[in-house]
């Protein structure tokens, strides 16, 4: 929530003198949040005519480690001829690559995996 944090320390000795300073702390970020894929629009259904690079889903992934630790990467897994192409600020388009045939393959299973 907070990259620095500051405050003052004061020390005091049994004579009555004292002393104080200012500390100032800079939080590290640690890669401890895991991405988050966030479904923008997804076809349900694709009419086995339509053409090769028709959008099947959007998508963004965030997350919210910062730096390097915040970068992402996304594939996909599965046997639907489909390919990932990033659009902009962490948003892609699931396309396919190919006409798609009914009778050979009539539902897909597609998994997304993002990672930081």
């Amino acid at each position: 929530e907070a990259e620095n944090h500051e405050m003052v320390v004061r020390a005091t000795d049994g004579g009555g003198l004292s002393a104080h300073c200012k500390v100032q702390v800079e939080v590290l970020d640690v890669n401890d949040n895991s991405p988050e894929i966030a479904l923008t629009s997804l076809t349900a259904s694709i009419p086995e005519d339509a053409p090769p690079r028709t959008v099947v889903a959007l998508f963004s992934v965030r997350d919210r480690d910062s730096g390097d630790n915040g970068r992402t990467e996304c594939s996909i897994d599965g046997d639907f001829q489909s390919h990932l192409t990033p659009t902009f600020d962490n948003y892609y388009e699931l396309r396919t690559n190919a006409a798609l045939d009914r009778e050979r393959t009539a539902e897909y299973n597609i998994i997304i995996t993002a990672m930081d």
